[in-house]
C-alpha cells in the first residue's frame, strides 16, 4: 500500500489541529457566555425583586393585594422572567403570576432574612429556574421572589455554539481550499523530483527533468541532474571495469579448470563438513568414479577408507600435512598427500582440505629395482669379501703354523715367508676396512630405500644410553670429556629397534664429543606426557641459526666444506632422523652460539599390542611328512662327528665353509638354495645349519620358516651367515654378518651344537701366559676367547655377552665398574696366578 504524500499528511494534520482549536475555542466561548448570562439574569432578577420590594412596602402593610398583583404582572413581560410572587410577613402568598396556581415546590423556598438570596430550583412546568428572593422591610412586610428562566439561557447557549461551529466549519473549508491550491503548486516540482529520483534509482540515467523555478526546489533539481550525469559516468566506468574483471576471472577460472582437469595427479577438495566439492578427472580414473556428480557426497561414501581417513584428518584444520600410501585399482599404488585450506583474509578461517593422489606404481617399481640392485651389490660385494678375508686368514694361519716353522733353517725363505705373512695381514686389514666401508654405504642406501629390517621390542632408553656411552668410550675418553647420563627412574620402555636406537645415541654422543671443547656431555631421558624425551647436550661452539634447519638434511654439515675438512659423511643426523621418525617420534636441535647445542628426540612410550602370526603357505609344498626312518638315521649317526649343513648359493663360500668346518672336525653338507636345504635337513637331520639369506628360488628366511614348521627340523639350530647387515631373522638362533671371523664362527658353531647360549661365552683378558688353561676349560669349555685389555670394549660393542675373566694383574687397566654395568656381562676377577690355580 502506497503511503500518503507529505502534503496530504500535512493537510490532514492541519485540519485536525484546526478542528481541535475550533472545538476548544467554541467550548470556551460558550462556557463564558453561559456564566455571563447566568450572572446577568441573577442581576436582572435582583433588580426586579428590589424594585418590587421598594414599591410595595406600604401596599403590603395595607394588605392591598390587587395593587401588588397589578404591579408584578407588568414585570412578567420582561424577557427571562419566569414568575414573580410576593409573600406577606406571615409567609402567605399575596400575589403571583402563575395561572391558575403557584407550583408547590416554590412554596417551600426559604426566605432570606436580610439581603438577596439566589436559589437554583427546578419547577415542573418551567424547568430550571434561578429564584431571587428579596425581603421587604427586613421581612416584616413580606418577601418578593422573582424567577429567572435558565431554559432561556440554555437556548441562547446552544444557539451561540451552533453559530460558532458553522462559522468555524466555513472558515475550515476556506482554509482547506486555499491550502490545497498552495500545496498543489508547491508539490508539483517536488513530485517531478521524486519521479526523477525513482528513475535514477532504477539506473535510468537517460531521464531528464524540466526545471522552471529558481527557488530551492529548482536548485535541488539542478543538483540532482548533475549528480545523475556523474553517476551515469561512474556506472559506465564501473561496468567497464566489472566486465573486464569478469572476463579476466572467467579466463582465470577456465585456466584453473583446465589445469585441474589436466592434472596427472588426482585432486579431491572437501568442504569443512567433509563433503566432496571438487574431483578432477584423474581422481575419477584412479577410483573408477565415472562421470557422476559427487558434489555434496560424504568422502567416506565415495572413496576407500584410506582416502576417507586422510580427508577426516585434514578437516581438523590443524595445518598439518598428512600423507599415506593407498592402494589403487588394478594393483597400482598411490601416494596421497592432504592438507587443510586455510585463508587469513579478510578473517582467518578454514575452507576444508585438499587431497592429491599420485600414481607411484612406477616409482615403487623403480624403488624395488633400486632395492634389488642394492641387495645384489651387497651380496656380490660381501660374498667375495668373505672369501678374500677367509682365505687370507687361512693363508696367514697356515703360514704361522706350517710354513714358517718349516723354514726355520732357511733364513732367506723364512724372511720371504714372513714378508708374505705381513702382506697377508695387510690384505686382511684392508679387506676389513673395505668391508666396513661397504657396510656403511649399504646401510645408508638401505636406510634411504626404507628396506631396513626392524627388530622391535620393548626397549629401555636408560639401557640404550648406557650402551651408547660405553660404545663411544674410546672416543670421549681419548678427548678427556666425561659423558654423564641422567635417566629418570621408572622410565617406561618404548617399542623399537634396540640396535637402531643405540645407533642414534652413538651418533649424537659422537657428534657432541667431536665438537665439544670441554665436558661434560650430558644425556638425559625423562617422560614428557606420553613421550620418552631424550636429550644430548654439549659445550661445543654451537650451531648458527642459518644452519639449524639444514643439519638434518643429507650431506649437510655445519661450516664451510670447501675450506674446512668435513668431520664426517654428513649422513649421521639424517639417519638419526629416519630412525626416530620410523619410531613415531621426532628429532630437533636447540643451540646457542658459544654455549653449545642440545639435540632432542622423543619416542612414544610403549603401548602394548598383540602380534599375529600368519601361517606361511610358501613352505607347505616342501614340508616333510612324518617319517619314522629319520629317527633311525639319527640314532645311527649318534657316534659320528656333528653334521653341519651349509646353505649358500656361492660355491666358493661353500668350499670355504666346508674346508673350515672339516678342518675343525665336523662333517659338512652343502645346499645351494632354501628348498634344497629344507629337503636335505628333512632327509639328513644335521646338527646345525648355516643359512645364507639371499639365494635364488626359496630364500633363507622362507627356508627357516619351513624348518621351524617341520616338527622334525624345528629343533635344529640355525646360524644365519649373510652379507646383509640386517641379517637377524625370526626363527634363527644366531646371525653373523659376512665376512665373519673364522674363529668366532667356529666358536659359535660349537656353542650351538652343544646347545649353549652363545651369549654366555668366556672372554679372558690377556694371553695364555696369564692364566692356566686347564682351569679355564672347566668354567668355559671350548668357547674361550683371549683378548688384550685394549680390545675388551670392541668385543662389548659388538654385542658380547658372557663371562669376562680378568686376571688380577690386569684389573687396573680396565674400568671394572663400567664393564660390570654392560648388559649381559659378568665380570670375574681372577686372583694371582698361583691363587687362580688353587681356585680353579
Amino acid at each position: 500500500m502506497r503511503s500518503l504524500s507529505i502534503f496530504k499528511k500535512t493537510g490532514i494534520l492541519a485540519v485536525a489541529l484546526f478542528g481541535v482549536v475550533a472545538l476548544l475555542t467554541s467550548a470556551l466561548a460558550a462556557y463564558m457566555l453561559h456564566d455571563r448570562m447566568v450572572a446577568e439574569y441573577v442581576s436582572k432578577g435582583t433588580a426586579i425583586a428590589q424594585s418590587i420590594a421598594g414599591a410595595s412596602q406600604e401596599i403590603l402593610l395595607n394588605r392591598d393585594s390587587a395593587t401588588v398583583q397589578a404591579m408584578i404582572d407588568q414585570y412578567l413581560e420582561i424577557e427571562g422572567v419566569a414568575y414573580v410572587f410576593v409573600r406577606d410577613g406571615d409567609r402567605t402568598v399575596v400575589s403571583h403570576t402563575f395561572v391558575p396556581e403557584m407550583p408547590p415546590r416554590l412554596a417551600t423556598l426559604a426566605e432570606p432574612e436580610d439581603g438577596v438570596r439566589v436559589t437554583q430550583v427546578t419547577v415542573e412546568s418551567l424547568g430550571r429556574v434561578i429564584d431571587v428572593g428579596v425581603p421587604v422591610l427586613a421581612g416584616v412586610a413580606g418577601h418578593v421572589h422573582v424567577g429567572m428562566s435558565k431554559e432561556l439561557i440554555k437556548r441562547y447557549f446552544w444557539a451561540t455554539v451552533v453559530r460558532m461551529q458553522a462559522l468555524l466549519f466555513a472558515t475550515l473549508l476556506a482554509c482547506v481550499g486555499i491550502l490545497f491550491v498552495v500545496t498543489r503548486r508547491i508539490s508539483r516540482p517536488l513530485q517531478q523530483l521524486t519521479e526523477y529520483a525513482d528513475r535514477l534509482a532504477s539506473r535510468d540515467f537517460s531521464a531528464d527533468i524540466e526545471l522552471t523555478s529558481r527557488d530551492e526546489v529548482g536548485h535541488l533539481g539542478r543538483t540532482m541532474r548533475s549528480m545523475a550525469r556523474e553517476l551515469a559516468r561512474l556506472f559506465s566506468d564501473m561496468e567497464s571495469e566489472v566486465e573486464k574483471a569478469t572476463g579476466e576471472l572467467r579466463e582465470h577460472m577456465v585456466y584453473l579448470s583446465a589445469i585441474i582437469d589436466n592434472l596427472a595427479d588426482g585432486l579431491l577438495v572437501i568442504s569443512p563438513a567433509g563433503a566432496v566439492s571438487v574431483v578432477n578427472p584423474a581422481m575419477r580414473e584412479f577410483f573408477g568414479l565415472g562421470d557422476k556428480d559427487y558434489s555434496g557426497f560424504a568422502a567416506a561414501d565415495v572413496f576407500p577408507v584410506e582416502v576417507a581417513d586422510l580427508a577426516r584428518a585434514i578437516r581438523s584444520c590443524e595445518g598439518v600435512i598428512q600423507s599415506a600410501e593407498i592402494p589403487l585399482p588394478q594393483g597400482r599404488t598411490g601416494m596421497a598427500v592432504g592438507s587443510s585450506i586455510l585463508v587469513a583474509d579478510p578473517v582467518a578461517r578454514c575452507l576444508g582440505g585438499v587431497v592429491l593422489v599420485r600414481d607411484i606404481t612406477r616409482e615403487k617399481a623403480l624403488d624395488q629395482l633400486k632395492t634389488d640392485f642394492i641387495s645384489t651389490v651387497s651380496h656380490e660385494l660381501r660374498t667375495p669379501m668373505t672369501s678374500i678375508l677367509g682365505f687370507a686368514r687361512l693363508i696367514g694361519k697356515k703360514l704361522d703354523t706350517a710354513v714358517l716353522p718349516a723354514l726355520d733353517e732357511n733364513p732367506e725363505a723364512s724372511r720371504m715367508a714372513a714378508q708374505v705373512a705381513d702382506n697377508v695381514e695387510i690384505i686382511v686389514t684392508e679387506a676389513r676396512r673395505l668391508t666396513d666401508l661397504i657396510n656403511d654405504v649399504l646401510d645408508i642406501a638401505k636406510m634411504e630405500a626404507g628396506e631396513i629390517v626392524w627388530h622391535d621390542r620393548a626397549v629401555f632408553m636408560g639401557e640404550v644410553m648406557h650402551q651408547a656411552a660405553d660404545a663411544t668410550r674410546g672416543l670421549w675418553s681419548a678427548k678427556g670429556i666425561e659423558v654423564v647420563i641422567h635417566a629418570e627412574a621408572d622410565l617406561p620402555p618404548v617399542r623399537g629397534d634396540h640396535a637402531r636406537l643405540v645407533q642414534v645415541l652413538v651418533n649424537l654422543i659422537s657428534n657432541a664429543v667431536k665438537f665439544a671443547s670441554r665436558g661434560p656431555v650430558t644425556c638425559r631421558a625423562h617422560l614428557d606426557r606420553a613421550q620418552v624425551l631424550v636429550s644430548v647436550a654439549d659445550h661445543g661452539p654451537g650451531i648458527p641459526e642459518s644452519s639449524m634447519g639444514e643439519i638434518f638434511d643429507k650431506f649437510k654439515q655445519v661450516g664451510d666444506t670447501l675450506t674446512e675438512k668435513p668431520a664426517g659423511t654428513g649422513l649421521g643426523l639424517p639417519i638419526c632422523r629416519q630412525i626416530v621418525e620410523r619410531h613415531g617420534g621426532r628429532i630437533w636441535v636447540e643451540s646457542e652460539m658459544g654455549e653449545g647445542s642440545v639435540f632432542f628426540f622423543s619416542i612414544p612410550a610403549l603401548v602394548p599390542r598383540t602380534d599375529t602370526q600368519d601361517m606361511d603357505a610358501a613352505c607347505r609344498a616342501v614340508l616333510p611328512e612324518p617319517d619314522s626312518a629319520m629317527l633311525v638315521r639319527l640314532s645311527e649317526d649318534r657316534n659320528l662327528p656333528p653334521l653341519i649343513l651349509v646353505v649358500d648359493d656361492d660355491p666358493i663360500l661353500g668350499a670355504y665353509f666346508t674346508e673350515l668346518f672339516e678342518g675343525n672336525g665336523f662333517r659338512v653338507m652343502v645346499a645351494a638354495d632354501g628348498e634344497q636345504a629344507v629337503v636335505m635337513a628333512r632327509d639328513h637331520l644335521p646338527g646345525l645349519i648355516t643359512m645364507d639369506l639371499m639365494m635364488p628360488g626359496m630364500d633363507g628366511r622362507t627356508a627357516i620358516r619351513c624348518l621351524r614348521h617341520n616338527p622334525f627340523t624345528r629343533h635344529i639350530p640355525v646360524l644365519v651367515l649373510s652379507a646383509l647387515s640386517e641379517s637377524a631373522t625370526p626363527g634363527c638362533d644366531v646371525a653373523l654378518t659376512k665376512p665373519v671371523d673364522d674363529g668366532r664362527l667356529v666358536e659359535v658353531v660349537r656353542a650351538l651344537l652343544l646347545r649353549k647360549d652363545v651369549r654366555h661365552s668366556c672372554l679372558v683378558l690377556g694371553g695364555l701366559e696369564d692364566v692356566t688353561v686347564e682351569g679355564l676349560t672347566v668354567v668355559c669349555p671350548d668357547d674361550t676367547t683371549f683378548c688384550p685389555p685394549q680390545q675388551i670394549w670392541s668385543h662389548v660393542e659388538r654385542g658380547f655377552r658372557g663371562l669376562v675373566l680378568i686376571p688380577a694383574e690386569l684389573a687396573e687397566k680396565i674400568d671394572i665398574d663400567l664393564l660390570a654395568r654392560a648388559p649381559g656381562v659378568t665380570v670375574i676377577i681372577m686372583p694371582a696366578r698361583s691363587g687362580w690355580e688353587k681356585t680353579i
